[in-house]
């Protein structure tokens, strides 16, 4: 049971890594515009280190805020002002009940909704393409249709995160992480459609992704 081959020893091993980087997560993105940042980092680490087995989760973690830091900023900026737009005028409508209002509440949660689905998709393209903003928006929102099943559930999925976070706030330093492990499975699956399949024995199929 205790043999560092064992089946409880590398669950237990895995459980620590994620909650190390769910700290890493959080520290990170107390700035707020780091948010994205982090959330690539905190994605790349979880399905490099975690999941391939790949890489030293330190060492992969801060090279990924370095490298996408600067370009994550905008985006980060831009969803941060657009979500309290959008929390404002949604808190403003439910309480300002009517029947022009009660229509226009729908259309801000439908808004809200395209605008989550679209962003959740964000980090892990950053993480895995080297493209511009404008094109990583552009695949994440085609991808928050095309893959609609997995949106649905990676956001029901970050919704019960949300909720037990307010339920229990020293939680925000375990959940987030364990969310980020969780959706490594479809979003892998979601990177790898975009990604053309690489020659046997070249040197992009050895890549730790496609193991």
């Amino acid at each position: 049971m205790f043999s560092p081959d064992s089946k409880f020893a590398r669950f237990m091993g895995i459980a620590f890594d994620i909650l190390i980087i769910g700290i890493l997560w959080f520290i990170c993105s107390l700035p707020m515009i780091t948010l994205a940042a982090a959330t690539t980092a905190a994605y790349y680490t979880m399905a490099k280190v975690v999941r391939h087995g790949e890489g030293y989760l330190f060492k992969e973690f801060l090279h990924a805020v370095k490298l996408n830091i600067r370009q994550s900023l905008a985006p980060a900026i831009l969803y941060l002002i657009v979500m309290l737009v959008l929390i404002l005028d949604i808190i403003y409508v439910w309480n300002n009940r009517g029947t022009g209002n009660d229509i226009m509440f729908v259309i801000l949660v439908g808004i809200s909704f395209l605008f989550i689905a679209a962003t959740i998709y964000y980090p892990p393209m950053l993480s895995r393409f080297d493209k511009s903003n404008l094109e990583l928006i552009r695949m994440s929102a085609f991808s928050a249709f095309r893959f609609l099943p997995i949106t649905i559930a990676c956001m029901a999925a970050a919704g019960l995160v949300a909720v037990g976070i307010y339920l229990m706030p020293w939680s925000l330093v375990v959940l987030p992480g364990i969310y980020m492990y969780l959706i490594t499975y479809p979003m892998e699956y979601v990177l790898k459609k975009y990604m053309a399949k690489p020659e046997e024995g070249s040197e992009e199929a050895d890549k730790w992704y496609y193991k």
